[in-house]
C-alpha cells in the first residue's frame, strides 16, 4: 500500500491573512459576512460557510502563531484609525460623545479607568467567542462566555501592565524637554498653567494682553493668588510689591502723555500758560492788525451809519463814553443833543465804529443770554439788527476790516472756548450739555475745537493733581461715569482706541495694587496658598488617561487637603516674574511649550495612549481567539 502521508504533507496550507485580519476586527464573524455575500450567488451559504471556516481552521492549524497575530492586528485597527483622526490621543468624537461606550468596545475611543478596561474586554472578548462560534444559539453563548472570561484576564491585566511600559517613554521625552529646553520644574509649570486658567481667558487673549502693555497680574481673578504670594514672603513677594507700587503710577502718566498729545498737542505740560502766551501772542497781533484803522476818518458812509447806529439804541451812549473815555483818557466821540440826536466831538475813525459795533453786539448777547434774568430776546434781536447794518456798512467801504475782524474774532472765540472747557468736568448737566456744546464749538472751526479741547485737558490734569488721581484713570475708563462719558465726546475719534487701552491699563494697575497690596482676605489668601502646585498639569492627565497606578496616586495626593505641597520660593519666583512680565515672548513660552521637544513629547503620549489601546483591545480578542484557534471551542460545540 502506498504511503502518500509524506505527499499530504507537503501539501503547502493557503494563507488566510487577510481573513484572519477581517476576522479580529469583526469579534470574528467575518466569514459568516464573507458567506452571506457569496451566497448570493449560485452557491449555498451553508457551502460557503464550511469552505470559508475549512480553509481558516487549515491555516490556523499549520500555522496558528501567524493566525493569532494576525487576528489581533485586525482588532488593533479601530485603535490606529482613530487615532490618525484625533493625534493618538482620544476617539471617534462623534461616536465617543454620542455612544461612549459602544466607542470603547469597537476601539475607536480609550478605556476611561482599569474598571471600565476590565468591562470593555469582558465584552470584546464576549463578542468575539460568540462570534467564532459555531452551531445554534446555546452553543455559541457557550464560547462566548469562555471569551469574556478570557478576554476579562488578558485585557485587564494588559491595561494594567502596559502603561508602565509606555509611560517611561513620556516620561523621558519630558525629562529631556525640561532640561534641555530650559524649562522649569513641572509644578511651576502646572501652576501657571493653573493662574492662565483661572483668568478666564486663552492662552492667546493672555499675549495679546501682554503684548499690548498688559500684565496677567493685572487680572482680576488673580488678585487674590497674588496677594496669597506676598503673604509667603521671600523673594517673589518682594517683586510684586516693587512692581504693583511703581506700575500705576507709570501707566497713569503713560495714560496722561496719550490725553495730552490727543487734546492739548502743545509740548508746554503747563496748559494755562501755553494758553496765555498763545492768548498774548494773539492780540499783540490783533493790536497790529488794527493799527492801520486808529487814524484817518471813516467814510461818510461809515459816519452815517454809526450815527444812526446809537441814535437807534440811545441806552448804549453811557457804555460807549466809558469805552472810549477808558482808551483815550480825554473828551468821548460824541455827545448828545438837547433833542436826543447824536453829535460827533471830532471825526470817529474806521477802528472807533468798529469798537461802537462790538458794544452793541456785546449788548445784544447779553439779552440773549438764559442766565441774564433781565435779558429780553426781542430787545436782542433789535439791537443786532443794529450792529448789523454798522456791520455792512464797515464791510463795504473797508474790506480789509472784514479779514481784521475775522481773526480777531477767531482769537476771543478760542479764548471763550478754553474757559468753557476747562469748566467741563463741573459742568451743569454733565456729559449732556458738553455735547451740546462741543457741537456748537465744532462749528465754530479748528482753533475753536483745539481751544476747547485744551480747557478739558486742563481739567483733567487739576483733577490729577488733587487727591482723586488714583480714582481718576477709573473713572475715564468707565463710558457710565461723567469724566468718561465727556472724554469720548471731545476726544479725536480716531485716537480714541489707542488712548483707552493705556487708560484701561492704567485703571487695572490701580485696581491690581489695591487688590494684591491692600487690606487682608485672610480666607481667600490662605485657601490659595493651600492650592499651590495642585492643579493636574499635561504630564499627569497623560500619565492617568494611560491608567497608571502611579500617576492615579499622585493625583489623589494632590488633591488631599494635608497633603498639598506648596510652591518653595524660588519656584513662587519663577511664577511671579511670568505674572509680572511685559514681555509676550516670556509669558507665551511659559504657558505654551511650542518647541520641538514639546511636539515629540505630545507625539510620544499620543502614541502611547494608542498602544495601550490597540494591546488591550488586541488582548482581549486575542486571548478570546485562541481557544478557537487551538480547537477548544470546536471541541465545545461538538458536545
Amino acid at each position: 500500500m502506498t504511503d502518500y502521508s509524506e505527499d499530504l504533507a507537503a501539501v503547502k496550507v493557503p494563507k488566510q491573512r487577510i481573513r484572519s485580519i477581517l476576522q479580529g476586527l469583526t469579534f470574528g464573524g467575518a466569514d459568516e459576512a464573507e458567506a452571506f455575500v457569496r451566497s448570493l450567488g449560485p452557491k449555498e451559504y451553508s457551502e460557503v460557510l464550511s469552505e470559508v471556516r475549512g480553509q481558516l481552521k487549515d491555516y490556523q492549524q499549520d500555522s496558528p502563531g501567524k493566525a493569532i497575530a494576525y487576528e489581533m492586528g485586525g482588532a488593533t485597527l479601530p485603535v490606529i484609525i482613530a487615532s490618525l483622526f484625533t493625534g493618538g490621543s482620544g476617539g471617534a468624537a462623534t461616536t465617543a460623545s454620542y455612544f461612549p461606550r459602544l466607542a470603547q468596545i469597537f476601539g475607536s475611543a480609550a478605556p476611561t479607568s482599569l474598571r471600565n478596561a476590565a468591562a470593555v474586554s469582558t465584552v470584546q472578548g464576549g463578542l468575539t467567542g460568540f462570534g467564532k462560534g459555531e452551531g445554534d444559539f446555546q452553543n455559541r453563548a457557550k464560547t462566548g462566555g469562555i471569551g469574556a472570561a478570557t478576554g476579562l484576564v488578558a485585557g485587564t491585566a494588559i491595561s494594567a501592565a502596559a502603561p508602565l511600559v509606555t509611560n517611561r517613554i513620556v516620561d523621558v521625552v519630558d525629562f529631556a524637554r525640561r532640561k534641555l529646553g530650559g524649562r522649569g520644574a513641572r509644578i511651576v509649570e502646572t501652576e501657571l498653567q493653573r493662574l492662565a486658567e483661572e483668568t478666564g481667558k486663552s492662552v492667546d487673549e493672555i499675549i495679546e494682553g501682554v503684548a499690548n502693555g498688559s500684565i496677567m497680574a493685572e487680572n482680576r481673578t488673580l488678585g487674590d493668588a497674588l496677594k496669597g504670594y506676598v503673604r509667603e514672603g521671600g523673594s517673589a513677594a518682594s517683586r510684586i510689591k516693587q512692581t504693583m507700587t511703581q506700575r500705576p503710577t507709570q501707566t497713569r502718566n503713560d495714560a496722561m502723555d496719550e490725553i495730552g498729545a490727543g487734546l492739548s498737542n502743545t509740548a508746554n505740560p503747563n496748559i494755562l500758560a501755553a494758553q496765555k502766551a498763545d492768548e498774548i501772542t494773539a492780540r499783540s497781533l490783533e493790536k497790529e492788525a488794527y493799527a492801520p484803522f486808529k487814524t484817518g476818518a471813516a467814510p461818510d458812509e461809515v459816519t452815517a451809519a454809526l450815527q444812526q447806529a446809537i441814535n437807534a439804541v440811545p441806552e448804549s451812549a453811557s457804555a460807549l463814553n466809558r469805552v472810549f473815555r477808558a482808551r483815550t483818557g480825554t473828551t468821548p466821540l460824541f455827545k448828545i443833543k438837547e433833542g436826543g440826536d447824536v453829535e460827533f466831538v471830532r471825526p470817529p475813525t474806521v477802528e472807533e465804529a468798529e469798537l461802537v459795533r462790538r458794544t452793541l453786539s456785546g449788548m445784544a448777547n447779553k439779552e440773549f443770554n438764559p442766565a441774564s434774568a433781565a435779558g429780553v430776546p426781542t430787545v436782542g434781536e433789535a439791537i443786532d439788527e443794529v450792529q448789523t447794518g454798522l456791520r455792512a456798512a464797515l464791510d463795504e467801504t473797508v474790506p480789509d476790516l472784514a479779514a481784521t475782524r475775522a481773526a480777531a474774532s477767531n482769537t476771543r472765540t478760542a479764548r471763550d472756548a478754553f474757559q468753557d472747557g476747562l469748566s467741563s468736568l463741573s459742568k451743569t448737566g454733565g456729559a449732556d450739555a458738553v455735547a451740546v456744546e462741543f457741537d456748537e464749538v465744532m462749528k465754530k472751526g479748528a482753533d475753536a475745537v483745539k481751544s476747547y479741547r485744551a480747557g478739558v485737558m486742563q481739567a483733567i490734569r487739576t483733577r490729577m493733581g488733587t487727591g482723586s488721581r488714583e480714582s481718576m484713570m477709573r473713572k475715564l475708563a468707565d463710558p457710565e461715569l461723567k469724566e468718561g462719558a465727556i472724554l469720548r465726546v471731545v476726544f479725536p475719534e480716531d485716537q480714541l482706541p489707542s488712548v483707552l487701552n493705556l487708560i484701561n491699563r492704567a485703571a487695572n494697575s490701580q485696581a491690581a495694587k489695591g487688590k494684591i497690596l491692600g487690606g487682608s482676605d485672610t480666607a481667600i489668601v490662605q485657601g490659595q496658598a493651600a492650592r499651590q502646585g495642585m492643579n493636574v498639569g499635561l504630564g499627569d492627565v497623560v500619565d492617568i488617561a494611560s491608567g497608571s497606578p502611579m500617576a492615579l496616586a499622585r493625583m489623589l495626593g494632590k488633591i488631599a487637603k494635608n497633603a498639598a505641597p506648596n510652591l518653595n520660593d524660588g519656584q513662587r519666583d519663577q511664577v511671579v516674574q511670568v505674572l509680572l512680565s511685559e514681555n509676550a515672548d516670556l509669558v507665551r513660552n511659559a504657558l505654551r511649550d511650542e518647541s520641538a521637544l514639546m511636539q515629540l513629547q505630545q507625539m510620544a503620549a499620543g502614541l502611547a495612549q494608542t498602544l495601550n489601546r490597540s494591546a488591550q483591545r488586541a488582548s482581549a480578542i486575542g486571548a478570546a481567539s485562541a481557544p478557537s484557534n487551538s480547537g477548544l471551542l470546536n471541541l465545545t460545540n461538538a458536545r
